[in-house]
Order: C-alpha cells, then sequence, then structure tokens
C-alpha cells in the first residue's frame, strides 16, 4: 500500500470514528462529528486526487460497521458523509487555469451545491411520504413521535411548574418542532458537507497542499435554473393545505439553501470592499448566531434579489482567489 492510499484510508476511518461518536451522543462527538465528520474524507479527496476517494469510504464503512456491528449504520455514514463529499469533490472537475492557479468558478460552486440540495430535498420528500402516519396527517404523526424524545423534559417542566400552562407550551414546542424538524436535518445534512469540503479546502491550501485548486467562494451563484423548481415549491406550499402542503414547506426551505449561500456570498463581497473586513466578517457572524432565524430570513433575501438584480455584478468589484 503506498503512503497516499494508507493516509486515505486513516482518513476514512478517522471521519467514520467523528461520525460514530456524534451518534452516541459523546462529548467529543458532539463537539466535532455532529458537523465536521466529512472533514477527514474531504481533506483526503481534495488532497489526495477524487481517484482515492473509493478506498477512503470502503475504509470509512468498514470502520463504522466495527464499532456499531451494524450494516445499515455503514449505510447511514454512505448517505450522511460519503455520497455528499463525492458530489462536492467534483470540483476539480471544473476548475480553469488562472493567475492564482486552477480557479473554480462561482457558478460550478453553485451548480455543486444546488444538486447536493435537490439530492437532499428529494430524500426529504420520499422521506415523508412514506412515513406511517394517522387520519390526521404527517405533522400530527411526527408530533406524537417527538411525545416521548421530550417526555423526560417535559416531566421535569411539569414537576415544577405544573398545571395547564405547562402541557399548553409543550404542545407548542412539539407543534414547532414537528414543523421544522424535516426542512432542519436536511439542511443540516447539507450544510455539514458544505462546511466541511470549505474547511478542508482552506487547511489544505493554508498547508500547501491543494494542488493548486482555488475556489471563488466570494463569486458564488445559483445557476438560472434552480429557480424554477424552488419557485414551483414556494407556490406549492402557499396553496395546498394538509400533507401535500407541509411536504411542499419543508421541501421548499431546503431548496433555500443555495440562494442564502448567495447571499452570503454578497455580504463577503460588500465587506471585501472596506479595510475593517476581518473585523466586520467577525461582527456579523457573532450577530448571525445570535439571531439565527433572522439572519437565514435575510441571507435568503439577499439571495433572491442578487439572482434578478445582480447587485455584486453592479456595485462590487470582483475579486477572485477562493477567500
Amino acid at each position: 500500500m503506498t503512503r497516499f492510499s494508507t493516509i486515505a484510508v486513516v482518513a476514512g476511518a478517522l471521519g467514520a470514528v467523528l461520525l460514530v461518536a456524534a451518534m452516541r451522543q459523546s462529548l467529543f462527538g458532539v463537539m466535532l462529528g455532529a458537523m465536521l465528520s466529512p472533514l477527514p474524507l474531504a481533506m483526503a479527496v481534495l488532497g489526495l486526487g477524487v481517484n482515492f476517494l473509493p478506498l477512503a469510504v470502503v475504509s470509512g464503512a468498514i470502520t463504522v460497521m466495527v464499532l456499531t456491528g451494524s450494516l445499515a449504520m455503514a449505510s447511514v455514514y454512505l448517505v450522511m458523509d460519503a455520497a455528499p463529499v463525492a458530489l462536492l469533490s467534483q470540483l476539480r472537475r471544473f476548475a480553469e487555469p488562472g493567475k492564482n492557479g486552477l480557479t473554480v468558478s462561482g457558478a460550478a460552486i453553485g451548480r455543486l451545491v444546488c444538486w447536493l440540495v435537490l439530492s437532499a430535498a428529494v430524500a426529504l420528500v420520499i422521506g415523508l411520504s412514506v412515513f406511517p402516519s394517522g387520519p390526521d396527517g404527517i405533522e400530527a404523526a411526527l408530533q406524537e413521535q417527538l411525545k416521548d424524545v421530550l417526555a423526560a423534559v417535559t416531566a421535569t417542566t411539569a414537576a415544577t411548574q405544573g398545571g395547564e400552562g405547562t402541557a399548553e407550551a409543550r404542545d407548542q414546542m412539539l407543534r414547532v418542532l414537528a414543523g421544522i424538524l424535516p426542512a432542519a436535518v436536511a439542511v443540516h445534512l447539507c450544510l455539514r458537507a458544505i462546511l466541511s469540503t470549505g474547511l478542508a479546502q482552506i487547511a489544505l491550501s493554508r498547508m500547501q497542499l491543494a494542488q493548486g485548486l482555488a475556489p471563488d467562494y466570494r463569486q458564488f451563484a445559483v445557476p438560472t435554473w434552480f429557480v424554477a423548481p424552488a419557485g414551483a415549491l414556494v407556490a406549492l406550499a402557499l396553496v395546498a393545505t394538509g400533507d401535500v402542503g407541509f411536504v411542499a414547506a419543508s421541501a421548499a426551505a431546503v431548496l433555500s439553501l443555495p440562494l442564502a449561500l448567495q447571499g452570503l456570498a454578497v455580504v463577503h463581497c460588500a465587506v471585501a470592499q472596506t479595510r475593517q473586513r476581518i473585523v466586520l466578517l467577525v461582527v456579523f457572524y457573532i450577530l448571525a448566531l445570535l439571531m439565527a432565524s433572522v439572519t437565514a430570513v435575510m441571507l435568503v433575501t439577499v439571495g433572491v434579489v442578487e439572482q434578478f438584480y445582480e447587485i455584486r455584478a453592479r456595485h462590487f468589484a470582483t475579486r477572485t482567489g477562493g477567500k
């Protein structure tokens, strides 16, 4: 086995360990694995080449089976880590020679992310369609499933506060969770792959192991064709009721992710025009963490405006280099 093959095997196994640790809810797993278990696999593929992807994936799947004794968990690893990284690692296919090495345009990055998000949305629709629901629909069935998960919390609250107000607050919590949970899970799976791939590329660039690849993240662009399925789902969510409306709204929320990333790219382009860009970005991300829902709506709105008005092309100078 060559040195590169050994690195690929170790990277795949390390990512699998992070994922299993996250599923077992260990402190180490929750802190790293829940969001960054695809990172070692992404670093191996982007640093060594796509040819080493199968070896790293097989190593990860075997590691999961050894640690859990379950073939089903290995399948979860393939869906959650291997497949998204395999898709996003195709960046090199779209690379073109540039002054900073092999530059990947923002449009190419946008296409890959949109395909990833579309795959997640399709999986979400299929999953909700086969979800066992009663006469009250999918959302009500989800609420029933969540009751057991929240039993301990609600029991403690009832013991300390008691009464009718607690039951009402619990029911409201269940309604909110059931409404956002499917979309939140799908968005989380996409975000962890995107974040891990981006961090892998940055880390490899810092170590001068990125094979000259320089993605132009600030010019991230959603393809024009993506507006059609996203708009159709939004319209269906607005007019449909019951299970159809719930599934359409969940899928539409997932498809808003590329538009939010496009809005984030606009923010980075705007900040890049200033002298205090590091300070401004730190302040922005702190506020984004404190007001996540407001920030998400704002970024999607900016992304939609950018899609039709082209804010960056009209007002900001184009800067490349993948920063």
